[in-house]
């Protein structure tokens, strides 16, 4: 009871110095700023386009492209330095609309991408839509997250099972053929965890470049300023794994001599990932080694288990030493695991809602769910069915009940084995899915300028008699989401507040659907930009009313066919 206390209260200590004490959670970088500003008018070309982030980035190779209203590359250098990405524009630059398309890689080697549209001069009357690489980085990142599962199941797997025979079954008589299958299934898993290493190098380097999965032959791909860390992780587990099966099939010295290169490769995967950019990135890190620690302990210590357990059916001693080895550390590997997977995820995502409202907590959730069945088939396995297996159970218990318990306790290993693949297999998206869920980054599209007239001397820019006019563009023009941008200009073509935000509502031109009045947000100097849902094709009609003064409040409706 003292021991379960003190780990009870080491538990929560740890607990309080993780949530209590740590900073602000930071695991995905979001643009926070851009100089110009989406949609601004410029009187000028500026010298640099500036992008602030919320924590450092880095560039990937072509990070930052600049086209022109006809979709013609401008040339552009760019640059990263801390939370700030620079692109250098020339400076005979006409005027019009431009885009920038740009793509950079957060500290947790997540890549975020974006674009941002500004004028110089005067809007374009129309902006063609860039002609970017035809990629899709969701397959690449979907291939990326099955071969990360993998990796995940044959790395816990190999090292789980060289603890297993050098330690769970230190002292017993195994026969040489079920020994054999042991290190055979360590080596298989060993292999499993190797290739999926070697797939997973193009595949996160294409994932970071925004590359498709017919570009992983690309040198791009296997950058080493991108692919360094898992190039190392894969030395690691390779030399570690290989060491460890080695020194097991030809015993000698100490227990742990094995052991000690497989743990090196088990605890390989915490140099990357998500808690190596949180904060406190020490205790993040430590928590990460312990997580890999029990799970590959566990993992592989159930598939030995399931191996052995039928050969020693007929030897009670033989068996229930062995059940009392893996079941003496069990509890204590599934509240190691739960204690640290927790803490992780709390730190990584700073809060509950993310629980619920991101792609990375859904899926951590259902990674939670099949834990708890596990805990649920592990407690009815030590504590009903252990007992029933173990020679202590009592003299009026036979041999064949003893040994029905013992067939019973492999089958519910099993079935422990096959949820844990289930939950590695999550795991292996999991790494994949941004702790945050930012707005989704559509490429650039091609747009036009819709143009009304706001009634004679709108604006605190106007002269009198002069009518101010509103620009509004939609992207896309399709059904779903989409982005409204309104500037209000004068006569002369320079963008003007008025008396108050302009009033903008959004109704189909039949009057069959009115979505009423849109929440605006000023992006520059007389543009402001509607985030709304186009829910039916059809022409809709977007009004725009400014208050151009206590008195005067002018209106004008823009018209868009949307498909």
């Amino acid at each position: 009871m003292r021991r379960v206390l003190a780990a009870l209260l080491l538990a929560v200590l740890t607990a309080l110095v993780v949530v209590g004490t740590a900073g602000p959670a930071s695991a995905h970088a979001t643009l926070v700023d851009s100089d110009p500003a989406e949609g601004e008018v410029l009187d000028a070309v500026p010298d640099v386009v500036t992008f602030t982030f919320d924590e450092p980035v880095s560039l990937p190779a072509s990070a930052v492209q600049v086209f022109d209203a006809a979709g013609e590359p401008v040339e552009a250098e760019a640059a990263a330095r801390d939370t700030t990405v620079t692109a250098d524009l020339p400076d005979d630059l006409p005027d019009g609309s431009y885009v920038v398309v740009w793509r950079a890689i957060s500290a947790d080697a997540h890549p975020i991408a974006g674009s941002l549209t500004f004028a110089i001069g005067a809007p374009s009357p129309e902006v063609a839509a860039p002609q970017l690489p035809d990629t899709d980085p969701a397959d690449v990142r979907r291939a990326l997250s099955v071969a990360q599962g993998l990796g995940y199941a044959g790395l816990l797997l190999a090292g789980g099972l060289v603890l297993f025979v050098a330690w769970t079954l230190r002292g017993v008589r195994v026969d040489d053929d079920r020994r054999g299958r042991l290190l055979r299934v360590a080596w298989v898993g060993t292999g499993v965890a190797l290739v999926a290493g070697v797939a997973g190098i193009p595949l996160s380097g294409a994932y970071q470049q925004g590359l498709g999965l017919t570009q992983l032959g690309e040198s791009a791909a296997v950058d080493l300023g991108l692919v360094g860390d898992d190039l190392l992780v894969l030395a690691l587990q390779a030399v570690g794994l290989v060491a460890a099966l080695v020194l097991l099939a030809r015993p000698r010295g100490p227990w742990w001599t094995p052991v000690a290169p497989a743990a090196v490769a088990v605890l390989s995967p915490a140099l990357v990932g998500h808690t190596r950019a949180i904060e406190p990135v020490w205790l993040l890190v430590t928590t990460d080694l312990l997580h890999l620690a029990a799970g590959a302990t566990w993992f592989g210590g159930l598939v030995g288990l399931a191996l052995v357990l039928r050969g020693l059916s007929g030897r009670e001693r033989d068996g229930a030493l062995v059940l009392s080895r893996f079941s003496a550390v069990a509890a204590g590997l599934l509240g190691v695991l739960a204690v640290t997977g927790t803490l992780m995820g709390w730190r990584i995502l700073d809060g509950w809602r993310p629980l619920f409202e991101t792609t990375y907590g859904r899926l951590l959730l259902v990674k939670v769910g099949i834990a708890a069945v596990v805990a649920l088939v592990a407690g009815w396995n030590r504590w009903r069915l252990l007992p029933a297996a173990s020679p202590a159970s009592g003299a009026g218990v036979g041999h064949d009940a003893r040994r029905g318990a013992v067939l019973k306790v492999a089958t519910a290993v099993r079935v422990e084995a096959v949820l844990l693949v289930g939950l590695l297999g999550v795991t292996g998206f999991l790494t994949n899915e941004s702790p945050r869920e930012g707005p989704t980054n559509r490429p650039p599209l091609a747009s036009r300028v819709e143009t009304g007239v706001l009634g004679d001397g709108a604006g605190s820019g106007s002269t009198e008699g002069a009518a101010a006019k509103v620009l509004a563009t939609m992207q896309p023009r399709t059904t779903g989401p989409t982005t409204i941008t309104v500037q209000v200009q004068d006569a002369a073509g320079e963008p003007v507040d008025g008396f108050a935000e302009p009033v903008v509502s959004v109704a189909s031109a039949d009057g069959a659907t009115d979505l009423g009045q849109q929440p605006v947000v000023p992006a520059a100097a007389g543009t402001f930009v509607v985030d709304t849902v186009i829910p039916a094709p059809g022409t809709w009609e977007v009004q725009v009313s400014l208050r151009a003064s206590e008195f005067d409040n002018p209106v004008t409706i823009v018209r868009f066919e949307v498909s």
